[in-house]
């Protein structure tokens, strides 16, 4: 079977959609399917490249706003002969906008089996909009009528919670569709004993330590997150890692400053491979501010690491979170209730190592060997179907 996913970001720039596409073709891959990519390239022009059995279609694109945003120009002819070159038995797609909009138009157009996982929520718009936000508000139902026609002219919808399925159905989303989690690859994400080696690398103390790793954009409200701290610390003396990179970095370095904390705050960066996954290693609670996570790959992945999470009781979060079991919830957008959760954790050893086991159980509900099976499973489905016909 030849799978081909499209993607509007892509390396060396990636997101939570681009990491579970990557490691949903991996995996296929790996079960012998031919698998490729197609997404933007990092210049004006169409490219080939490979990534282990992975083929990278690159269609030439310009630079908007930020390196990481990077615009098709006229990229119809470019996917189609993607889709005459490679012949995909069935196309996948996820945000509708930009490229993958091109490849759904072209996978309509071509009569091959598409499918579109779920990946976006017009509050996304909200926060990056800048100025623009009023505006952007505004545009909501817009924006949900157009995510909705996008998935209703879908062969199938996957949903990667019960929460992103039900968002969509409650807009009018009238295809079949299933929940298949992003999944989490239990074997690299795992609690492990502290990486003193990636400590003294980090200039990482030996205390209680909180993190955070993902983009540092506007949608993930990480100002909240760093506003917590001065009320922590009056408690508990702790340290905090913001792991990852994104458009708000050098601002909340800033106010890490402004706040007084900045010693207390480290900033590594994107940090790759081994690395990341050992980083989880560090921490004793994971926490999360973003509102408007369809899941969150990154607290599966602190999950499976074993660490109490504390999150936003907002978007999907909420089904990977039991208050007083494996974490706390906080209402959106409250720095003191962010504070106060934290520090419920870090006063309570035993509390703190109940979560851990509760944290990894819930993951291990989430196995990405479990994942791949039933996306194998659904695409032989839809080109089983096509054959048929």
């Amino acid at each position: 079977m030849r799978i081909l996913y499209a993607l509007n970001i892509y390396r060396p720039y990636i997101d939570g959609v681009g990491v579970s596409i990557e490691r949903q073709a991996a995996g296929l891959g790996a079960r012998g399917h031919q698998v490729a990519i197609i997404a933007p390239a990092l210049s004006f022009a169409d490219g080939q490249e490979a990534r282990g059995d992975i083929k990278v279609f690159r269609v030439r694109a310009v630079k908007v706003l930020a390196e990481q945003w990077r615009v098709p120009v006229l990229p119809d002819r470019s996917v189609m002969r993607v889709l005459d070159g490679f012949d995909p038995d069935v196309v996948v797609v996820s945000v509708p906008f930009l490229l993958n909009r091109t490849a759904w138009q072209a996978a309509r157009q071509s009569g091959r089996p598409l499918v579109g996982i779920t990946g976006v929520m017009p509050e996304w718009f909200h926060y990056n909009a800048g100025l623009l936000k009023p505006l952007a508000s505004a545009l909501g139902p817009g924006l949900w009528r157009i995510i909705t026609d996008y998935y209703n002219h879908c062969d199938c919808v996957v949903g990667v919670t019960g929460t992103a399925l039900r968002l969509l159905e409650a807009r009018g989303l009238a295809r079949p569709s299933r929940v298949i989690s992003n999944g989490v690859p239990l074997d690299r994400f795992r609690p492990r004993p502290r990486d003193e080696a990636l400590a003294r690398r980090l200039g990482l103390p030996d205390k209680p330590t909180v993190i955070y790793a993902g983009r540092l954009d506007a949608e993930k409200r990480m100002s909240v997150w760093i506003r917590g701290i001065p009320e922590v610390l009056e408690e508990v003396d702790a340290q905090f890692v913001v792991g990852g990179e994104g458009t708000e970095r050098a601002e909340l370095e800033e106010l890490a400053r402004r706040l007084g904390v900045a010693e207390h705050v480290t900033f590594p960066g994107f940090l790759p491979g081994e690395d990341y996954e050992r980083l989880f290693s560090l921490g004793s609670v994971f926490a999360i501010a973003s509102p408007s996570e369809l899941q969150s790959i990154v607290t599966l992945e602190a999950a499976a690491s074993g660490l109490p999470i504390v999150a936003a009781d907002a978007g999907a979060l909420p089904e990977l979170v039991r208050p007083g079991a494996n974490g706390y919830l906080f209402p959106p957008g409250n720095s003191s209730a962010l504070a106060q959760a934290i520090v419920d954790i870090l006063r309570q050893p035993e509390l703190a190592r109940q979560m851990s086991i509760e944290s990894r159980r819930i993951a291990e509900a989430h196995d990405i060997e479990e994942t791949y099976r039933r996306y194998e499973e659904l695409y032989l489905e839809l080109v089983g179907r096509r054959v048929v016909a």
